[in-house]
């Protein structure tokens, strides 16, 4: 298959165990998670330096309109948090960062593996965030996935199909500070004031909707799709048998277990 693996689906889908189990098959892959600095897009609490501005951090990427910069603990900040620009801002400067990436990647041997880049992060930035029509979301992931052609990449989406019981799962296994962050920029931000959700009840109506929209996007992009259930913690041994296939390197449609 192709040079670029993206692990999709709801937060404690299990993505970073599936990404982890993955790479480990070889030595050829560079993985990187959400939160990885050195992520060739992800933008992990990066500030947006307009123009010229001063600023104290590390200047991690730039383009003609300014730069993406990294502060340390004690700086002084400034700029913009690059996931709380407008949407439409916000889409503008991942692009050029996307269509940076893939310039450097057909020149690199490596095949890559990138954790909740493609769907994540739009919807959560331009669904939950900022509740923009979901049009907007899907433009710009539909641009993204243009610009991944010559990557031949291929979308792995860890599919929940009780969403009440494995996110009560997963909370109930998380430590507090992270069930309350969680909880509350879920039920905080425009989405679920524009559809009055509050508590644990409504970030599970929140992410049944927002996996709806993420397979709904990916079933009409034009790239390779391997879809797997994941309730159960049992998808690497799918991908496996997919895998095993004498056919899986020649698949070109999506495939569901």
């Amino acid at each position: 298959m192709g040079k670029l693996w993206l692990i999709e689906g709801l937060p404690g889908s299990g993505k970073t165990t599936f990404a982890e189990m993955f790479v480990a098959r070889g030595d050829a892959y560079k993985f990187y998670s959400e939160i990885d600095e050195a992520h060739p897009v992800d933008v992990h609490d990066v500030h947006w330096v307009e123009g010229d501005m001063r600023c104290e951090g590390e200047v991690i990427d730039q383009d003609e309109g300014g730069r993406f910069v990294r502060y340390q603990a004690g700086a002084v900040i400034n700029g913009t948090d690059v996931y709380e620009l407008p949407f439409e801002k916000h889409v503008d400067l991942m692009i050029g960062r996307w269509r940076r990436f893939v310039e450097r990647a057909q020149m690199n041997e490596a095949d890559f593996v990138f954790e909740c880049a493609l769907l994540q992060n739009p919807f959560t930035i331009g669904m939950v965030s900022q509740n923009v029509p979901n049009e907007q979301i899907e433009r710009y992931i539909e641009t993204v996935a243009a610009l991944l052609a010559p990557l031949d990449p291929t979308v792995v989406y860890l599919e929940t199909n009780d969403i009440p019981a494995v996110f009560r799962d997963v909370y109930a296994e998380r430590p507090p500070e992270w069930q309350r962050g969680f909880v509350d920029y879920y039920t905080t931000r425009a989405y679920a004031r524009a559809n009055g959700l509050d508590g644990i009840e409504g970030t599970v109506r929140l992410l049944e909707e927002r996996q709806r929209r993420e397979l709904k996007v990916l079933s009409h992009l034009p790239l390779r799709t391997i879809r797997l259930v994941n309730d159960e913690r049992g998808a690497f041994e799918a991908f496996d048998l997919l895998w095993n296939k004498e056919d899986a390197n020649h698949a070109d449609t999506e495939t569901t277990f």
